[in-house]
């Protein structure tokens, strides 16, 4: 008799919770049915779809603190986040991961005392933080120390020897050794706001602070300094700093597209655990300030809206079930079994298998022979 094998909840976790939404600047075409709003609401804004908690348009369209607003004048439109300088390039709500990726053009500008600000009009204790990028720092004998409020956050220290400046520079990351000090720093955005509750000002409002420490500050500033908020792996990429470090032209940051990642909960206006995911198929995970949402295994889609979380056909869905025998999708699992004749694991390539009769040896002097191993004809391993 065939032996029957039954799968439950069994699937890629990538493909059972994730629902990420391409970004714009690659062009990718997306259905509006992958973003998954509130009914009635608009949902796109040229390629790019808007997933809910996001919104465009009436308050009733997003959860407070996440509208946004579609550039269409521009061509192709732009999806904005915050005052307009910030343009969406990612969303995503992939297995307890949630963060939305936006571009930024240009360094943070500092002024002649060497104070800036990193702002896009996000909301005062809104559902937004940095986290999850670095500062970095381009110069001379300069250190740069990112705040919040009385609270530091990040800061990192660039030394030059005297006469190497930027062929120095850039003969050292190009040998691979970015950022190491050497003319240019990086440091971890460190933030907990659990852990400085109370000290901070405004979650996503930085201050950013210069402080020069070479012995000739007027030769050190021949060479501006730039700072950037940016996702870890931005500067690492040779184009980058070498645009930064022409020496043939003046180095222009402004033009620079510089993405970092935000990384957000719900929070405030009532949000709980229960009434913040929506869909009978999700679960809920307590963040640092807020909630965040999965749809539980076997279901994708978006948690955040009632019956978001879908039903995968992992039968049907490449590079989600493993079934080498006969497949039935099941309700947030499937059933897989070998061909009726066959016997063993249908979830393994050549796992089914013709059952072993008694024509087959099972042991040679006083050693016994299990299956899959065998001796005699074919079927007996």
């Amino acid at each position: 008799m065939a032996h029957i094998r039954t799968i439950l909840g069994v699937v890629m976790a990538a493909a059972a919770a994730t629902m990420l939404v391409s970004p714009l600047l690659a062009g990718a075409e997306i259905s509006p049915a992958e973003a998954q709003g509130m009914p009635n609401c608009d949902i796109t804004c040229g390629s790019m779809s808007v997933p809910y908690p996001f919104g465009m348009g009436p308050a009733r369209c997003y959860w407070p603190g996440f509208n946004l607003t579609c550039d269409r004048r521009s061509n192709p439109p732009r999806l904005l986040l915050g005052d307009g300088t910030l343009q969406v390039q990612e969303f995503s709500m992939s297995n307890w991961s949630t963060f939305v990726t936006v571009i930024r053009t240009g360094d943070i500008k500092v002024d002649g005392n060497g104070e800036g600000t990193l702002g896009g009009g996000l909301t005062t204790n809104g559902p937004y933080t940095i986290s999850s990028n670095k500062l970095i720092l381009l110069g001379c004998n300069v250190q740069a120390t990112l705040k919040n409020s009385d609270v530091i956050v990040s800061s990192c220290s660039s030394f030059c020897k005297n006469g190497d400046r930027l062929s120095h520079v850039r003969s050292t990351l190009e040998e691979g050794m970015q950022c190491s000090g050497n003319g240019c720093c990086q440091s971890d955005i460190v933030f907990n706001p659990a852990e400085v509750a109370g000290r901070l000002f405004n979650s996503t409002s930085y201050d950013v602070q210069l402080k020069w420490f070479g012995w000739n500050r007027s030769t050190d500033q021949q060479w501006p300094a730039h700072v950037f908020i940016a996702r870890s792996r931005w500067f690492s990429g040779t184009s980058v700093f070498r645009k930064l470090l022409r020496t043939d032209a003046p180095v222009s940051a402004d033009a620079m597209q510089v993405p970092f990642r935000l990384d957000w909960e719900v929070v405030g206006h009532g949000a709980e655990g229960s009434n913040v995911c929506k869909s009978k198929h999700s679960d809920y995970l307590t963040g640092k300030k807020g909630y965040t949402c999965s749809c539980n295994h076997g279901y994708e889609g978006n948690p955040y809206i009632t019956d978001g979380c879908k039903d995968i056909d992992e039968c049907n869905n490449e590079g989600s079930a493993k079934c080498y025998g006969y497949c039935t999708n099941l309700d947030g699992s499937y059933y897989c079994r070998c061909p009726p004749g066959t016997d063993g694991d249908a979830t393994l390539q050549g796992g089914c298998r013709t059952p072993i009769t008694s024509d087959c040896i099972t042991s040679c002097g006083d050693i016994d022979v299990p299956y899959p191993f065998g001796i005699g004809s074919a079927n007996c391993y």
